[in-house]
């Protein structure tokens, strides 16, 4: 899926970049593949519109510059560290008919029978790196929660679904997603043999697993 965004050329005189913000719109500038870097400006409610869109890993076409559309990628968005607000933002011009390493998401959807019994759904990647023609970049790569039925499956790069043309630069081996059974309800099932039901729950890596 290609994504659109209307610029406009930008000066790059002393203290132009705050007066571009003060107008409601946003600074950036576009390198890339042997091209000039070309500073621009646009609509930071129109840039977050296209964000919503897949615009972190999907190509988008820049439109409104003297030297016609550019297809890039977004490589950098700086924001307020307050108010969080988009101050700068860099993108990646591509070549359609070169090979580019990018990140494309992971969606989950569906729902695992485990997790009424309790079991916790632990999301290992959020995203993968792949390598392809910039027009062959996938929007997201699917899982499917309903195929882990028993506490010790998991889902890992090698079972997801790869379009052809699309390389990933990753260990196939490597866990995306798993399940866990939180320690009381463990303990619990050990001691008696069920365990109370539970609401379904995602946590991210890195985050302590909430016990009682």
């Amino acid at each position: 899926m290609e994504l659109v965004l209307n610029v406009e050329p930008r000066s790059d005189e002393s203290g132009h970049a705050n007066r571009v913000r003060n107008q409601g719109m946003v600074p950036g500038v576009v390198y890339g593949q042997g091209k000039e870097a070309t500073t621009l400006q646009f609509r930071e409610m129109e840039f977050l519109k296209v964000l919503r869109s897949g615009g972190v890993s999907q190509l988008i076409e820049l439109r409104g510059l003297s030297g016609g559309s550019v297809h890039a990628l977004l490589r950098d968005v700086q924001r307020h560290p307050t108010r969080r607000t988009v101050m700068h933002v860099d993108f990646y011009q591509v070549q359609m008919d070169v090979a580019v390493r990018t990140e494309v998401p992971i969606h989950l959807e569906g729902e695992s029978p485990v997790i009424k019994g309790g079991a916790v759904i632990i999301h290992h990647l959020d995203r993968i790196h792949v390598e392809c023609l910039p027009a062959d970049i996938p929007e997201y790569f699917k899982v499917n929660l309903a195929r882990l039925v028993e506490i010790e499956d998991v889902v890992r790069i090698s079972d997801l679904a790869i379009p052809k043309g699309v390389t990933v630069h990753q260990d196939p081996e490597e866990v995306v997603v798993s399940l866990s059974m939180p320690r009381v309800l463990a303990e619990a099932e050990e001691g008696t043999g069920e365990g109370a039901a539970a609401e379904p729950e995602v946590i991210r890596k890195g985050k302590a697993e909430e016990e009682g």
